[in-house]
């Protein structure tokens, strides 16, 4: 955030106004995971005509190992992970094992919530752990956006306000 800065004293005022002709606020990758699928087409696409590799594509278990990932470096890095994943490859369709390692690492499956006591038997009492828990994640990563956290969980923004107040996630 450059404005952030520049109140701060680390960024120079006026090569701030000089660059914030028009502001284009874009939301990292982590928050358009709902792109990944098209941006991976373009840049395998470009990055296999450039090669004079055949066309691949990611296979669907390769996709969603890909969702979960944070992408904290943004389009550039998934555009980096396609590129090894292209050249690694030899089928059509690109598997997860030939995605970086720390994409992959990403797919692994989550521990049950640790509020989760395993003697206890109750659906109910394990349903309203697990859902504060996603709800918890839903907001994580998002930036606590609760419209698109909202998005992500598949409820109401009216619904998911109800929940954040019922399980004091405010």
């Amino acid at each position: 955030d450059l404005g952030g800065q520049v109140q701060a004293g680390k960024f120079r005022e006026d090569l701030y106004y000089r660059l914030n002709v028009v502001g284009v606020k874009l939301p990292p990758l982590r928050e358009r995971v709902e792109e990944i699928r098209s941006l991976s087409e373009r840049f395998l696409q470009r990055h296999a005509e450039r090669m004079g590799l055949p066309r691949r594509h990611l296979s669907q278990r390769a996709l969603e190992v890909m969702a979960r990932y944070r992408w904290p470096g943004n389009v550039r890095e998934l555009e980096n992970a396609l590129e090894r994943a292209l050249v690694l490859s030899e089928d059509d369709a690109i598997e997860p094992d030939a995605l970086p390692e720390p994409v992959r690492a990403a797919a692994a499956p989550e521990p049950l919530p640790s509020a989760l006591d395993p003697d206890d038997l109750s659906v109910k009492r394990a349903q309203r752990v697990l859902e504060a828990d996603l709800i918890r994640k839903a907001l994580d990563r998002t930036g606590g956006n609760r419209t698109r956290a909202a998005e992500l969980l598949e409820l109401s923004p009216r619904a998911l306000l109800y929940k954040i107040r019922e399980y004091g996630l405010e």
